[in-house]
């Protein structure tokens, strides 16, 4: 079934521009933003968004992957653009004919980086990753130092940035936080002794961005905040952010039903009177939860209606027995507001058993569209990675 303009993805750069603008406020003209774009800008379509963050106060691009980083350089940005994860060595070429920064946090790896920047007769920026406690990527923290000191020794490699992961940070208990902030203070500390100056120290995400000013060093890293969600309930809201997207849909056909009958697969849910059924061209093929499945509420005509039956994989039902005057092309609003009723994410998260980050990116699909708003204009584009 191909519902492409029947589900649709309604993003509000405006909102996001706004909620750059803030994060500029909290952390100060003297602290950089990198605003974090990768798995397509968390399913918001990472060319528009980076566009429109650079605008609000972003000086750079974070991303996951190579493939991510040369998408970005292909749209047109020139600047620099961090890769969070890590490249191998077949990646090199590509990492530097795209002007990338690669994370780098094994000296093999460096070495080829070298031998192929001097090859190509470029010096290529990296920054260092330091595993302070999420126990994933990075070098620890007591061997800092020594790694620092051999990759200053290669040539055609400057080291640009040194950073750590905060596992935490969305947690009201700070307490594993600032120990991971100590043990990355701790290394910078013995590579300044050494006069080992690296110009970009970052540690703060989304989080530490609100609860914890003193991490803010020489840049931020903004992830979901952009988007206009909070990392979880236990972080402050220190400033108002703007909703950026809402997940759209419209009844495809209705039918009333008699009590006592079942629902969808596995005849999961029973009519207990009459009901007018509405069906949606939505499933979990296209990012509504099949956890949702007798959970789920919608927006129609600003009320809500609750999902009835299991979410198929490209349908899913609802009742309106209850809401006046519903007609087959009513729009629907998944998550989000309509008539100032709002089903935000986090209760979609909530009811799936999962956080308001895997909700927004599990609509990227290619068969969900994307709406864009800008200045009160609506539009769509034929980007490297919108659909």
């Amino acid at each position: 079934m191909q519902n492409q303009g029947l589900a649709w993805l309604e993003i509000d750069l405006d909102a996001v521009g706004h909620n750059v603008s803030m994060i500029k406020e909290v952390v100060g003209k003297n602290c950089e933003i990198m605003a974090i774009v990768k798995a397509n800008a968390y399913g918001h379509d990472a060319v528009e968004i980076s566009r429109v963050a650079l605008e609000g106060g972003a000086t750079r691009l974070g991303v996951a992957l190579l493939e991510e980083g040369i998408v970005l350089r292909r749209a047109g940005f020139g600047c620099p653009i961090l890769i969070l994860g890590l490249t191998s060595k077949d990646q090199i070429g590509s990492l530097i004919s795209y002007d990338l920064t690669p994370t780098v946090c094994d000296l093999p790896m460096a070495e080829s980086l070298s031998q192929a920047a001097i090859k190509n007769k470029k010096t290529v920026k990296v920054h260092l990753d330091i595993d302070t406690g999420m126990r994933r990527l990075g070098i620890q923290p007591g061997e800092a130092l020594d790694f620092a000191r051999k990759i200053k020794e290669m040539k055609n490699i400057e080291i640009e940035g040194l950073y750590t992961h905060f596992a935490a940070a969305d947690e009201k208990d700070k307490s594993y936080t600032e120990l991971q902030f100590a043990e990355y203070k701790r290394a910078v500390d013995e590579l300044e002794k050494e006069d080992l100056n690296i110009p970009l120290k970052h540690v703060a995400n989304s989080a530490a961005i609100f609860d914890l000013a003193y991490t803010h060093l020489d840049m931020v890293r903004l992830g979901i905040t952009m988007y206009g969600l909070f990392p979880s309930a236990e972080t402050e809201r220190k400033v108002k952010l703007k909703a950026v997207a809402k997940f759209k849909t419209k009844i495809i056909f209705i039918k009333k039903v008699p009590a006592g009958k079942s629902i969808g697969y596995g005849r999961a849910y029973t009519t207990t009177r009459e009901t007018i059924v509405a069906t949606l061209p939505v499933g979990y093929a296209d990012g509504y939860p099949r956890l949702l499945s007798g959970k789920g509420e919608v927006l129609v005509r600003g009320k809500r209606a609750p999902t009835i039956g299991r979410i198929c994989m490209d349908l899913c039902m609802i009742d309106v027995t209850d809401i006046a005057g519903v007609q087959v092309g009513d729009e629907v609003v998944l998550w989000g507001e309509q008539g100032g009723e709002v089903i935000p994410v986090e209760e979609i998260a909530e009811k799936a058993g999962t956080i308001n980050y895997e909700i927004i990116c599990l609509v990227d699909k290619a068969r969900v569209s994307k709406v864009f708003i800008k200045n009160g204009e609506r539009f769509k584009v034929k980007s490297l990675t919108s659909n």
